[in-house]
């Protein structure tokens, strides 16, 4: 990229989230764009942050978890995925090979967490000519209306410390749309004089 300011809000934007599969209008397409998702509201998807990792927040996310160079961040897309998941997470990756200097995928799997079929993409990659590899580990799981995606990163030369933790976090995955009652008091009654 030939504006710094651009290439910074991009590298910022795309350490701190996944990407997003939706297609740009005609008019979207001419200026260079990045979907920055809400914070999911919890309680849809509960996930099991490993110890030592940190809950923190910035000016994109209410709500994300860091330990030394390693952030876990989820997010949800309410758009329902056209096609199937694996489609949502191809059309993904090719987003990040448009928005990274290099990229270089290391890994992908399917598997299912309870009933839902979750994609996992494995990738290294640069923002720009001397920046330092970050590694991430990415998945996308769906309920047919809301897009999942728990998006695991770190410097590369210490993902290999991380990836079991991160998998462990997909792994974790639960999601429940049971809306949540508050605790009722129990009755009062009069005491007996």
């Amino acid at each position: 990229m030939k504006h710094p300011i651009l290439a910074a809000v991009c590298a910022l934007s795309l350490l701190l989230t996944g990407c997003s599969s939706a297609i740009p209008s005609q008019e979207e397409a001419t200026t260079e764009t990045m979907v920055v998702y809400k914070a999911l509201p919890l309680p849809d998807l509960f996930v099991d942050i490993p110890e030592g990792y940190a809950e923190t927040s910035s000016e994109f996310y209410e709500k994300y978890y860091i330990q030394d160079d390693a952030s876990i961040i989820i997010t949800e897309d309410n758009n329902a995925p056209k096609g199937s998941i694996k489609d949502y997470s191809t059309r993904a990756l090719v987003q990040y090979q448009g928005m990274t200097h290099t990229l270089e995928v290391t890994g992908s799997d399917t598997l299912y967490v309870g009933s839902m079929q979750v994609e996992i993409l494995e990738f290294t990659y640069t923002l720009g000519e001397d920046t330092p590899a970050l590694s991430t580990l990415v998945s996308y799981a769906s309920d047919g209306a809301t897009v999942y995606i728990i998006t695991c990163k770190c410097a590369a030369e210490n993902y290999d410390a991380h990836r079991d933790e991160f998998l462990a976090v997909v792994n974790s995955m639960r999601v429940d749309k049971t809306p949540q009652k508050a605790p009722t008091a129990p009755p009062v009654t009069e005491a007996a004089t």
